[in-house]
Order: C-alpha cells, then sequence, then structure tokens
C-alpha cells in the first residue's frame, strides 16, 4: 500500500484497492464495503 513506483505504484493510481484490514472494526468494514458496492454498481 506504500508503493509510489513500478507497476504497483500504477495500479495504485489507477484504481481502488478496497481496505479490509480493520474487518473486525464495523465502522470501517462498511465503510470499505460500501465503497465497494457503489463502485461495482457504477462499473
Amino acid at each position: 500500500m506504500e508503493s509510489k513506483t513500478g507497476w504497483a505504484g500504477n495500479v495504485k493510481r489507477q484504481r481502488h484497492i478496497g481496505d479490509f484490514t480493520e474487518w473486525k472494526q464495523h465502522d470501517a468494514y462498511q465503510s470499505a464495503f460500501d465503497r465497494l458496492l457503489r463502485d461495482l454498481k457504477a462499473g
């Protein structure tokens, strides 16, 4: 998640990668999940 160069940096700049690292925290999980659903509906 910290890469700024190379292919990983390109992916990070061009795509949203959902962050579910705090999946045990309800509010953080819900926020990430809501964004995932919104992005899937838009795509």
